[in-house]
């Protein structure tokens, strides 16, 4: 009876176990995927990159949206110092728009676009970036395996400012160099005509 007892009591408990280590939910993954998606919103944001740190790894790599490429943190946290060190006093926001991710096994397929904003002191900018993140859930949680941020070159609102931007000194420059042209031609016809006179 003891021999029994003991048997069931050791069945029970591997029964626990194995409910205890069960895979979770294709919900509990998305879960855990949308609050990757908040994370990354708020420290890019708030310019605080360090909650993001853990996503990468060895084999982790990536390319933003201004076609720089990073292997790790520390990369990554140098290209957004540049950009704040290139525009001081940047305000930066993004929104991501995720579209239903694929999961197969222990990976991630995420891809979706991006609502940013960015205001420095010559102007405000806001375009729709598409970007596409491969992650592996790994015992460690998430890992960035891929990640690729693009926008369209030719139509956002940043090539629209640098257009207005070239016609204006273009304009100004043709205007500049009208006036000085007309004087010149102006002397050059006084000389001559208190030279004939």
């Amino acid at each position: 009876m003891k021999t029994t007892l003991r048997r069931l009591f050791a069945l029970t408990f591997l029964g626990l176990s194995v409910a205890h280590a069960a895979p979770p939910t294709e919900a509990a993954l998305h879960d855990e995927l949308r609050a990757l998606k908040a994370s990354y919103e708020t420290a890019l944001s708030s310019g605080d990159l360090k909650p993001l740190a853990p996503l990468l790894d060895a084999g982790s790599s990536g390319v933003t949206v201004d076609n720089q490429s990073f292997r790790t943190f520390a990369e990554l946290q140098a290209i957004y110092d540049r950009f704040h060190a290139d525009f001081p006093g940047v305000v930066y926001r993004v929104k991501l728009d995720a579209q239903p991710t694929l999961l197969s096994g222990d990976l991630a397929i995420a891809h979706g676009t991006a609502e940013e904003f960015v205001k420095t002191s010559a102007a405000e900018f806001t375009y729709t970036s598409t970007w596409t993140a491969v992650l592996r859930r790994t015992d460690a949680g998430w890992k960035l395996v891929r990640s690729q941020v693009t926008m369209d070159p030719f139509r956002n609102s940043i090539v629209t400012f640098l257009q207005k931007k070239s016609l204006l000194t273009y304009s100004l420059t043709s205007l500049v160099a009208g006036v000085i042209i007309g004087l010149l031609l102006g002397a050059v016809f006084r000389r001559r005509s208190a030279t004939s006179a």
